[in-house]
């Protein structure tokens, strides 16, 4: 390393940049969606499956499986949720990770095997299914943006980077407008809860953490004909610094021609970080299992045009 650098270790040459080595671990959901001391956004209506999204994104993280067609890499989990009596989100668990142990099963094509090998495919099975670094808290009251909500949150996520010293933090924060007390529309009471949790990324980021906050949109705008204008990010509720200091936003719209009330399209509309295109999702929720299926990415090769990836029949081995 360079003088300057060996005089202050905030200071880089270009040669001792080169030089530095990045952490092993820098990378949570592939392609760029998330990454070590990232941010990103989840938001959509009432009735677009944004909760439960929130739900298989924590699983999918926490154990590395497959996210909405992405790889993810196993990491920790802490989920804050404030919008569900703590029974209601327990069934929803118990009928996700039972969707989730039916269809790591069936994804094993094998019809006929040894009783030693399907007693150790079960024991996978429930591995995979309840995995022990996914944590979860229900609360029915708490206010992030005030010091005794974010004391509390911090002493959780202390807790967690050390107890789980050896793999990121992703926290998920479920929804944000039921832990925000001040103006969510004004970027001055905004702002500190934003630079809090900057802070304490930077405060572990030997280990990494990253956060995922689960919003809602705001009243849409209509045309002249009464036909909503979809206006990407800024559909979403609140003051646009929540916009400007997400690396990634995914928007989560319900089918309103579906009257199963299972369909949603999944679109990015912001990726700073992605090293690929990322495409638009349609996806199906399996009201048995809790788990999506990818009916359709749409990747855009120009503006007008778009390359249509289909995928095969429905079926637990084809659900995430």
């Amino acid at each position: 390393m360079s003088d300057i650098h060996d005089k202050d270790k905030q200071l880089y040459t270009i040669s001792d940049l080169l030089e530095w080595k990045p952490p092993h671990y820098t990378r949570i959901i592939s392609s760029g969606v998330l990454n070590v001391g990232n941010r990103m956004i989840i938001f959509g209506d009432e009735g677009s499956w944004k909760s439960i999204l929130a739900v298989h994104t924590g699983h999918c993280i926490a154990r590395g499986s497959r996210w909405l067609g992405f790889n993810t890499y196993p990491s920790n989990v802490l989920r804050l949720q404030v919008e569900l009596p703590m029974y209601i989100d327990r069934e929803r668990h118990e009928k996700y990770c039972d969707g989730s142990r039916q269809i790591f099963l069936a994804k094993d094509e094998r019809t006929d095997m040894p009783t030693a090998e399907f007693d150790k495919l079960a024991n996978e099975a429930i591995t995979y299914a309840y995995p022990d670094n996914y944590i979860t808290r229900t609360e029915q009251f708490i206010h992030i943006d005030e010091s005794i909500g974010w004391e509390s949150l911090l002493r959780n996520i202390r807790l967690l980077t050390s107890y789980f010293p050896d793999a990121p933090l992703v926290v998920i924060l479920d929804p944000l407008y039921k832990m925000f007390n001040r103006d969510i529309n004004e970027e001055t009471d905004v702002k500190p809860l934003l630079d809090k949790v900057d802070l304490i990324m930077e405060e572990v980021r030997n280990i990494g953490v990253s956060f995922i906050i689960v919003h809602h949109t705001r009243k849409s705008k209509t045309d002249e004909s009464g036909i909503p204008i979809a206006m990407g990010s800024q559909d979403a509720t609140g003051s646009r610094a929540w916009m400007r200091w997400a690396d990634t936003i995914l928007r989560i719209d319900p089918d309103p021609g579906d009257k199963s009330m299972t369909k949603v399209t999944a679109t990015f509309t912001k990726h700073r970080n992605a090293d690929r295109v990322l495409p638009t999702i349609r996806l199906r929720w399996d009201r048995e299992t809790l788990h999506p299926q990818i009916m359709q990415s749409i990747f855009p090769k120009q503006e007008d045009e778009g390359e249509t990836e289909l995928r095969g029949e429905s079926g637990l081995a084809q659900l995430e």
